[in-house]
């Protein structure tokens, strides 16, 4: 190997060793403690830290079939799902991933009216009309949503 060739590496090598020792900045302490600003204003969906709700309770039934969704927030291993349409029958973690992907499409809030809220369920679940439709909702802003609906 040449002369020139060698002091080049230790050239380079040099300057990319010190070009990493130099920096000011020093590394973020990522054990702090982390704090949450508006704490007692409740997550939402749009804030990204929740639903907007802490109880989900729905139950639709059609032609002896039912779908049956039982949420809270509180103890998500205490979640179930039901729905005897494609029969689905899941608790737990599972049951909520599935639920997930109808809590980001429906976007129910507190400010949400019944007619929205059924609507938007039953388009979710392909339904256009049922025998008994029951939703309750607890919203974190301490507001509830509650339809008890017969035809």
């Amino acid at each position: 190997m040449s002369v020139m060739r060698m002091l080049s590496i230790a050239g380079v090598s040099s300057i990319l060793l010190l070009g990493g020792c130099a920096s000011k900045d020093e590394a973020p302490n990522n054990d702090d403690a982390v704090s949450i600003e508006n704490e007692g204003e409740g997550s939402t969906i749009n804030t990204g830290d929740g639903y907007g709700f802490t109880d989900f309770d729905l139950t639709i039934k059609k032609d002896n079939k039912k779908i049956e969704t039982d949420y809270e927030d509180v103890k998500p291993g205490d979640a179930e799902y039901v729905n005897e349409f494609q029969e689905v029958n899941l608790e737990g973690n599972e049951a909520i991933d599935d639920m997930h992907k109808m809590f980001m499409e429906i976007l129910i809030d507190s400010g949400t009216t019944k007619e929205e809220a059924i609507d938007r369920i039953l388009q979710w679940y392909g339904l256009d009309t049922y025998d008994e439709f029951e939703l309750d909702v607890q919203f974190t802003d301490d507001k509830s949503l509650h339809i008890d609906e017969k035809k």
